[in-house]
């Protein structure tokens, strides 16, 4: 089937659920409608806006290709799918297209590509060349996408952002990519200038992925050599240094739109002044007080204390809305955990 209402989105094989909670996220943040048609192993297809691609380009770390489905189906039917793509595709006055196969579930790439690769030459369509459109032809789970790529977001675009290549760095501070999916999920918004506040922001991970995505941001921590890491971090990639002492436990901010933070587990990092379940009291209860109404507070800590937060929680005006499982290393695990004001 031909519809323009369709987007797809192949995500991330990092994670299980992140990806996909992302995508969701900054649509919810940017106030766009969006209906799931298809929901795969690595790949959405969605009922949506185009504004949705431009804004996930912008802000996603965890999709990689996307762009507007020209047919979708079974893999059975794939070569009857090229052909009405090509068809279209012709009508329209296309006449070439560099063709990229994705097979995620380890179907027969060979058998599956060559089906499609012949249907759209017998059709007529010029595949290679200088062809500056490229069609996507993605396998998950039986399924085949057949779609015009619009964008693609990657990996190595962070790259220079790296902790390795910043500055300063400590121990436990978190790579760009995973850095703005905490963002993400906190559904900061650009277009209602969401102020953004990390309130244990080590060395300004965080607040640099918020200033990429052009969100007004700001960060505190308890540890004075912590805030003039991030701020020369901020200062480097050329990025105002919103960044200040404070203790969590007595956060200064109020009024802010979003929370979102990476707490100290224990092991690389230690919570000062008390133990980690301590401190996740501490976030939760002035989070609070500083988030309006239906705004989020995004937060991990070791899985170990998952007890201990869903005891914390159960006494403030927050519900849990997702639950993420996050390996890291050897034994531990964080759990990100996205909490929505009530």
């Amino acid at each position: 089937m031909f519809s323009s209402g369709l987007i797809y989105v192949y995500l991330s094989g990092a994670h299980k659920t992140i990806p996909k909670a992302e995508v969701m996220a900054i649509a919810e943040a940017e106030g766009i409608e969006v209906r799931p048609v298809l929901d795969l192993d690595q790949l959405l297809v969605l009922y949506s806006s185009p504004e949705l691609v431009e804004f996930l380009k912008l802000r996603s770390a965890y999709s990689r290709r996307l762009g507007r489905v020209l047919w979708v189906g079974r893999v059975e039917n794939v070569e009857e799918g090229a052909a009405e793509v090509a068809e279209k595709l012709g009508s329209g006055g296309v006449r070439s297209v560099k063709l990229e196969f994705r097979d995620l579930k380890g179907f027969d790439k060979e058998r599956n590509y060559e089906a499609v690769r012949r249907s759209l030459v017998e059709s007529g369509l010029v595949l290679g060349g200088d062809s500056g459109i490229v069609l996507d032809a993605i396998v998950s789970q039986e399924v085949v996408v057949l779609g015009l790529r619009q964008c693609e977001v990657r990996l190595k675009d962070f790259f220079s952002r790296w902790t390795n290549r910043r500055p300063v760095y400590l121990p436990g501070a978190l790579n760009p990519d995973i850095s703005r999916v905490f963002v993400n999920l906190s559904r900061a918004s650009l277009r209602r200038s969401t102020a953004f506040y990390d309130p244990l922001c080590g060395v300004g991970s965080f607040l640099l992925e918020a200033c990429y995505m052009g969100l007004k941001y700001s960060g505190s921590d308890i540890d004075e050599r912590s805030v003039r890491g991030a701020a020369k971090n901020l200062e480097s990639y050329g990025c105002l240094p919103e960044v200040f002492l404070a203790d969590v436990c007595r956060m200064p901010a109020s009024e802010v739109g979003a929370i979102g933070t990476d707490m100290p587990y224990g092991r690389q990092t230690k919570p000062r002044g008390g133990g980690a379940a301590d401190l996740v009291k501490c976030l939760v209860e002035n989070s609070e007080s500083s988030l309006r109404r239906g705004s989020y507070l995004v937060f991990a800590q070791s899985s170990e204390l998952e007890r201990d937060v869903y005891r914390v929680v159960g006494r403030y005006d927050f519900e849990i809305v997702e639950v993420h499982q996050n390996w890291v290393h050897g034994s531990l695990t964080r759990t990100i955990y996205v909490l929505k004001r009530v």
